[in-house]
């Protein structure tokens, strides 16, 4: 892996910390805040609640007729977010789609991400122009991660989470695990690659607020350096939030 200062040059990544494990606060304004500190100005983020309002494009609500209702409020929500990001881009856009591995199909040239947990749901866009690729991950601090997942992320963490004295140790794993899903989005719209979690290495610095990630070697994309790859993290009211950007011309 990479040094952090050459991998921090590669994607020009502002970091953020919000250290708040307890719940208090604002979330709304909270979150918001990481997400925009969190990206270069080029990506536009929103953040916003689970939404119990359908869609407005009958397209949309197709997809999820026959879901649960908590998973079309958390495909709905996610779709609020992105189309309005997507606006705030300056992009007009119709109804967002799903591949056939449930990523979103964006309208040309347009990057992003869309994440969802508990009771917020967040996106990130950007033009293809400005970022190769987008990465977003929300995960909840609680509850733990099951022992085989958390098992297969510690042992493909470099070096394995454990104790510095940071006050959040307890979730390094979690925070490792979400850096991984940040990772998975960001690279599979360009390349197609079904990662598993022994795929990327990780590196959480919770001090620095970022992590740093490398691809196993078995993966190539011409033009990019995928073994220095860093990402903002932040832990704000019970959540852990990652972004990756990788810019269109991280050279």
């Amino acid at each position: 892996m990479g040094q952090p200062g050459e991998a921090q040059r590669l994607t020009n990544l502002p970091v953020s910390g919000c250290w708040s494990a307890d719940g208090a606060g604002d979330i709304d304004t909270a979150l918001t805040e990481v997400l925009t500190q969190l990206y270069p100005p080029f990506v536009s983020t929103v953040l916003g609640p689970l939404d119990d309002r359908p869609s407005s494009y009958p397209e949309e609500r197709r997809l999820v007729g026959a879901a649960t209702v908590q998973r079309q409020r958390e495909f709905f929500g996610g779709r609020a977010c992105a189309h309005a990001a997507l606006r705030a881009l300056g992009v007009g856009a119709g109804p967002i789609g799903i591949g056939g591995h449930r990523e979103p199909l964006w309208p040309p040239n347009v990057v992003g991400s869309i994440s969802h947990a508990g009771t917020v749901a967040g996106a990130a866009v950007a033009r293809v122009g400005d970022a190769w690729g987008i990465g977003l991950d929300i995960e909840p601090l609680e509850p733990p991660l099951s022992g085989e997942v958390e098992r297969i992320v510690e042992a493909s963490s470099d070096p394995p989470p454990g104790s510095d004295g940071h006050p959040l140790d307890s979730y390094r794993t979690k925070v490792a695990f979400s850096a991984k899903e940040c990772v998975f989005k960001c690279l599979y719209p360009g390349t197609g690659w079904l990662l598993d979690f022994s795929d990327v290495s990780v590196t959480v610095d919770l001090e620095g607020a970022r992590f740093a990630a490398a691809v196993s070697a078995r993966f190539l994309a011409p033009g990019l350096d995928l073994t220095a790859l860093v990402g903002g993290l932040a832990v704000c009211d019970g959540y852990v939030v990652t972004a990756l950007c990788i810019p269109a011309h991280p050279g």
